[in-house]
């Protein structure tokens, strides 16, 4: 009889112990691909560990990946492009988007004077506003890319520009509705977008394998900044 009262005690302890630590923490990171240059897919690693196994496309991009709260190891691979790496602390309830691209860097190498150098932008959230915000990112290698928008509400285009790494931000109201943007310059939209929930609409310029400009977009329900 003790020793079945004894088990029961501890049954009880190891009950309580685990109630008091709560829903386990978890955050999210998302990632863009937008690495042009290279051969095949872009591959995602987190800690070591390859979470897609045949990778992603030029212009995909992942959904919410939840991950334990507090800081992880992540890495951009692509072949003949040189790994881009950098660590993210990753806050519970928060989602953290990683735009990976690639960037030329000279080497002292006569017969090969340059390599394509894998970097990770972060775009961090911040508390939501209210209305609907379109934010442009840009990891192209201009170092300004300038652009006109035009709503369902506004007709006419209005012109804007984003710096290299950089967001640009845009208060669309309150309004509902269809979302256009173009290329200074260019006669056909570069992408569009339905705004259907308040929030953030971002869109975020790359450059292709041939070095031109694309764009891929999404929705977050917080407002993002570079960071």
């Amino acid at each position: 009889m003790k020793t079945i009262s004894k088990l029961v005690a501890s049954l009880c302890l190891f009950a309580f112990v685990h109630a008091q630590d709560g829903p386990p923490q978890v955050g999210f990171i998302r990632l863009v691909n937008a690495v042009g240059p290279g051969e095949g897919n872009t591959h995602l690693k987190v800690d070591g560990e390859d979470l897609y196994a045949k990778g992603y496309k030029l212009g995909q991009r992942t959904g919410g990946i939840g991950l334990k709260s507090g800081s992880h190891k992540i890495a951009v691979t692509k072949d003949g492009v040189e790994t881009g790496e950098t660590s993210v602390n990753v806050a519970t309830g928060e989602t953290t988007t990683l735009i990976g691209f690639a960037e030329k860097v000279e080497t002292e190498d006569e017969e090969e004077p340059f390599k394509w150098q894998a970097r990770i932008l972060k775009l961090k959230q911040k508390d939501a506003e209210r209305g609907y915000r379109l934010t442009v990112v840009s990891v192209c290698a201009l170092p300004e890319v300038t652009f006109r928008i035009a709503t369902e509400a506004r007709q006419s285009l209005e012109t804007k520009s984003v710096k290299r790494f950089n967001t640009t931000t845009v208060d669309l109201g309150e309004a509902r509705g269809d979302v256009e943007i173009r290329l200074q310059g260019a006669e056909e939209a570069l992408c569009g977008m339905s705004f259907d929930e308040p929030g953030s609409y971002v869109a975020v310029f790359y450059d292709d394998g041939e070095g031109k400009i694309r764009a891929m977009t999404f929705y977050d329900p917080k407002f993002v900044i570079a960071g």
